[in-house]
């Protein structure tokens, strides 16, 4: 019978096995904080936004646009550089409640050149102020369909801040998240040509997403507002005694797949509603000294050259352009020319 004692040999064995539990391999670098199971729920993530996104964009443009094969990898600022064109677009889309952090998209030049022509409805041509804001304008409507999905999955309502797109000579011009981070990288393909995307969260953001589509998936009930992926699991009610009951399984009619129908919306409900049109001849800038000294036969030179077309406004917007003509002793407007969507946007400051 043993006195309780350790042998050598079981001393031995004991030390051994604590060796290999202290000689664990340490994380990658980079890796940070994300495990496996929660990068692989951002790249199932990734993939349901990359659609919607796709999806958004061809929508509001009436053209072919695909992103897709989202590659999710945890990287830093200094590793992430390294490989970025000299000229690329920076759209700032941070998230300000939910899982608030760094939230941004990284376009490529050629990738900015595509959207900024299917939002403006012409040929590519160089990153003005004008297509920087078309792309402004695309990335809003894209962020707003891919936070859908986001909430959808996490349960969480997140918010968005401005979108704003930035030219940056370089990925030292980048405002980048400290540390190491989460990148997302989607093709995009349009007008028969394939460049990338990359979507980038600072890693708290993106591991409280993660870790809130995973515990939503376990029945788990997500607590987002620290962002920090805290959840906290709903208490269930002690078992009460069971009644014996009569039970029997539910029978349920057989589904037929359906198509879909469009929306229609009721616009006439709109139609009495009034608006005011206004016909602009043409502007000017004056000082104030000059408008002081205006009197009777002053002449006030406007923007506008004679016989070029007058601009008609609806509640202030420009909606269309025509000609000046006489019907009986008034004057009226004839129609030559309707506003597009994409003239629209190429408008927005």
């Amino acid at each position: 019978m043993s006195d309780g004692s350790l042998s050598q040999e079981e001393i031995d064995a004991l030390l051994s096995g604590a060796d290999d539990l202290t000689s664990q391999p340490a994380p990658g670098p980079g890796g940070g904080g994300i495990n496996e199971a929660e990068r692989a729920e951002l790249a199932s993530l990734a993939t349901e936004m990359a659609s919607s996104m796709g999806n958004t964009l061809a929508t509001i443009t009436g053209k072919t646009a695909q992103l897709s094969n989202p590659e999710v990898i945890i990287t830093s600022a200094a590793e992430y550089i390294k490989d970025l064109p000299e000229n690329i677009v920076q759209v700032n889309a941070n998230i300000t409640e939910g899982y608030p952090g760094t939230h941004l998209y990284i376009v490529t030049e050629d990738a900015a050149k595509q959207i900024a022509s299917l939002m403006m409805a012409q040929e590519e041509g160089e990153i003005t102020d004008m297509a920087l804001s078309a792309i402004s304008e695309a990335f809003n409507q894209m962020s707003g369909s891919a936070s859908n999905v986001l909430e959808e999955k996490t349960g969480a309502t997140l918010k968005i801040g401005d979108i704003k797109a930035e030219l940056k000579k370089g990925g030292s011009e980048l405002q980048l998240p400290e540390g190491s981070f989460v990148r997302i990288r989607y093709s995009f393909t349009s007008n028969g040509s394939t460049s990338f995307i990359d979507e980038v969260f600072d890693e708290q953001s993106a591991k409280g997403l993660a870790t809130a589509s995973l515990s939503k998936k376990g029945g788990l009930a997500a607590a987002p507002s620290a962002g920090a992926g805290v959840f906290e699991q709903t208490a269930q009610p002690a078992s009460q005694p069971q009644q014996a009951v009569g039970a029997q399984p539910v029978q349920f009619a057989q589904l037929t797949p359906t198509q879909q129908q469009p929306v229609q919306g009721n616009i006439g409900l709109l139609m009495d509603v009034s608006m005011q049109l206004t016909v602009e001849l043409g502007r000017t800038k004056m000082l104030i000294k000059d408008i002081l000294a205006m009197g009777e036969g002053t002449i006030v030179e406007l923007d506008k050259l004679a016989g070029e077309p007058v601009d008609l406004l609806v509640n202030g917007k420009l909606i269309a352009k025509g000609e000046v003509v006489v019907i009986d002793e008034n004057f009226g407007v004839r129609v030559t020319d309707i506003i597009s969507p994409a003239e629209r946007i190429s408008s927005l400051e």
